[in-house]
């Protein structure tokens, strides 16, 4: 098995890192976060442009007809510029979903729009007390659809106040679990901001009251794509993970190189030295985990659970780890805003979380590894 990516997914690699390099600079990326600016409404049309945003969807519906490696790839340089557009919510959740659901008008169109950059469409599964994305391993979604039209009330949703387009998760007129699709902008529904502490990445909590929706898919298959569809998401949220991860790094590298004590850099003292080898052995290992994860999504392995929670685990740990030294590292300026080790620890701190706790994934790690059908 080859773990590494091909010619044509390190080009990918390459063009997306020279893109952003530009197009989401740390100047821009505070710009965003200073100002009413939009970096979705900006960066969204380049993207689709340069066939981004449908490198996972078929030809068929305008995309490039890739796969999860490609995602792996873009994740990783816009968790290295700190991008804050719904890529991750649109395209590798999103978009995959559908890409899943049966054949229809509606799924058909959402594609094509999402390819063509006409789209940002985002999934309201968690309900309060639920980690995303809702997979009925608790309980059943108290969100009901009656008469085609749904009300409820979904306690966290990326990305909500940028969507166009919402994928519900509800419970139908049979008791059934369904994926319903409503018009963000439709009658009966309300979108209220949340405070986030990354600035950065904006959440909404989503409350709907008879919004007309349609059913893209119902039934007890639903719960088994949902959990699927989240390892595959955890592995490419953890891609993002270590791209971010690895900017730290090179962020405090950088400083204690520049900066100078008693005629010598911060970086000639060997605690340091240490302090920043610890941070590329964790970053190391998370991106031995997170290949392997990759090519467990890419061939559909038997292992998918176990390498999601794995590349999970670890990014998270390289990560937090890397945010929080970038900043000790840089000392008392550190802490203040004009510094950029704060955007690194917010988004730290958000990836976190957006897919369920390091409790849950240890859990879901620990099921896999004793007894893979524990997991399935």
């Amino acid at each position: 098995m080859n773990f590494d990516f091909s010619d044509e997914q390190a080009m990918l690699r390459d063009q997306a890192r020279r893109f952003l390099a530009d197009a989401s600079s740390r100047e821009r990326v505070r710009q965003w976060m200073n100002a009413d600016d939009d970096a979705t409404a900006e960066l969204w049309p380049q993207l689709a442009e340069m066939g981004w945003l449908g490198a996972a969807i078929d030809e068929a519906h305008g995309g490039l007809g890739l796969g999860t490696l490609e995602l792996c790839v873009l994740a990783e340089e816009l968790g290295r510029a700190l991008t804050p557009v719904p890529f991750f919510s649109t395209v590798c959740v999103a978009a995959e979903l559908l890409g899943r659901c049966p054949a229809g008008a509606r799924r058909d169109e959402l594609l094509q729009r999402i390819a063509a950059g006409d789209a940002v469409v985002t999934l309201a599964g968690a309900e309060a007390g639920e980690s995303w994305p809702g997979t009925f391993e608790r309980s059943l979604p108290k969100t009901r659809l009656q008469a085609g039209k749904v009300s409820g009330e979904k306690a966290v949703v990326p990305d909500l106040l940028r969507a166009t387009d919402l994928l519900v998760t509800v419970l139908d007129s049979d008791n059934r679990p369904a994926l319903v699709w409503i018009d963000a902008t439709a009658a009966g529904v309300q979108r209220d901001a949340l405070e986030s502490f990354d600035l950065l990445r904006a959440h909404g909590r989503l409350q709907l009251r008879d919004a007309p929706a349609e059913i893209l898919l119902a039934g007890p298959e639903l719960a088994a794509l949902l959990r699927t569809l989240r390892d595959r998401a955890a592995i490419i949220a953890a891609f993002e993970q270590l791209g971010t991860a690895e900017s730290a790094l090179t962020l405090a590298r950088d400083y204690t190189l520049q900066r100078y004590a008693f005629g010598r850099p911060l970086a000639g003292n060997q605690a340091v030295k240490h302090r920043l080898a610890d941070m590329l052995v964790k970053n190391e290992l998370a991106r031995s985990n997170a290949y392997f994860g990759a090519w467990a999504a890419h061939v559909d392995s038997e292992e998918l659970p176990r390498a999601a929670a794995a590349a999970r685990l670890s990014a998270t740990e390289a990560l937090n780890f890397a945010a929080e030294e970038a900043l000790h590292l840089h000392g008392g300026i550190g802490y203040t805003w004009e510094a950029d080790c704060h955007l690194f620890l917010r988004r730290a701190r958000l990836l976190a979380v957006q897919l369920g706790s390091t409790a849950a994934w240890s859990q879901r790690l620990l099921d896999a590894s004793v007894d893979p059908t524990l997991a399935a």
